[in-house]
């Protein structure tokens, strides 16, 4: 149904997204070839940043916060995080191209743990989808919910308000 498929497009990686959408294995290897050799920059200004985003990032910087992100988007989210002016906030980057099993697995989260330094218990993974809260509650990470109230987690509905779980 529809409302499956917008919820999957979401949280999915395209190979993920082309395999619920056909079983024919040459077809979606057609899809991905075709797809890798798109500009999809000419998208970008059909999206919106969050409200108060970038302001958040500045007082998280500005609190000397290390950041990353852990994403099952591709090799889309260097040119994104530019485009919004977002990149030179974070420190480290998980896209589904750099780990061998994305998102609900836990793979791309330990990544940004050992690359900080950090136990879980001294981490926060801000995520909007079962997806993120899979890989947190598995390695024990405190979670914090983005306007789904679905999930098990503290749920904020604006950015800034994760300055209360700092």
């Amino acid at each position: 149904d529809d409302k499956f498929m917008t919820e999957a497009a979401m949280i999915k990686t395209n190979e993920e997204i082309i395999n619920l959408l056909t079983p024919d294995k040459k077809l979606v290897s057609e899809i991905l070839e075709f797809a890798k050799k798109q500009n999809f920059v000419k998208f970008l200004d059909l999206m919106k940043p969050e409200t108060n985003i970038h302001l958040t990032l500045e007082n998280l910087k500005s609190v000397n916060k290390k950041l990353a992100v852990f994403t099952n988007r591709g090799s889309s989210l260097e040119y994104l995080l530019k485009h919004f002016n977002m990149h030179q906030y974070f420190d480290f980057l998980v896209n589904s191209f750099a780990v061998s099993k994305p998102k609900p697995d836990p793979e791309g989260l330990i990544k940004i743990l050992n690359f900080f330094g950090k136990k879980p218990e001294n981490a926060i993974f801000i995520g909007d989808s079962i997806n993120d809260y899979t890989p947190a509650k598995s390695t024990g990470t405190f979670f914090v919910s983005y306007k789904n109230k679905d999930l098990d987690a503290p749920v904020i509905d604006d950015h800034l308000k994760i300055m209360e779980y700092v």
